[in-house]
């Protein structure tokens, strides 16, 4: 896993209110605070049993983003780094790839309605992924295949044996 809740909660604008409306099935129903003590496995008695089911819902779809966010980090880690993956905790959490995995599930949740002040985001967190499929970035970690520069090629051969000065 590359991210919690409350690291995309933390990518968040409107932080815990604004993954509530966007995670709850209902736009009413499941406030910031409901929704931070769902994810937190804290007991949601003082809610009502319908708020509470909500809430459960909206945990859910979050989980849903983050899964899904996470999968989409892994087609581009693959390539270059798929004799050690899963890739350690420590590497993870040395490397962007949380606030990368936060920014695309918080983009996963908004949809098609992400305002466009919100678009940095998600457009810097895809860069920062071609950087590491590319070579440009890297996590510390062993690559499968290194990338060379564009344009150049290294090629190596053995001396020439045939002596041309006889003819």
């Amino acid at each position: 896993m590359y991210c919690l809740a409350s690291e995309v909660a933390n990518t968040a604008t409107g932080g815990w209110e604004e993954l509530a409306q966007r995670a709850s099935p209902v736009e009413a129903g499941v406030d910031g605070e409901l929704l931070r003590a769902a994810v937190a496995g804290q007991s949601l008695a003082d809610w009502p049993p319908e708020a509470q089911a909500l809430a459960a819902e909206a945990v859910l779809r979050l989980n849903d983003a983050i899964d899904k966010a996470g999968r989409h980090i892994d087609t581009y880690l693959f390539p270059r780094y798929r004799q050690v993956m899963p890739l350690a905790q420590e590497t993870v959490e040395a490397s962007s790839l949380p606030g990368v995995c936060a920014a695309l599930a918080l983009r996963r949740l908004w949809g098609a309605s992400l305002p466009a002040e919100l678009r940095r985001g998600p457009a810097w967190a895809a860069q920062y992924l071609v950087d590491v499929s590319t070579g440009i970035a890297s996590l510390g970690q062993v690559d499968t295949a290194v990338a060379q520069a564009p344009g150049q090629t290294v090629a190596r051969s053995q001396a020439k044996r045939f002596d041309w000065d006889g003819y």
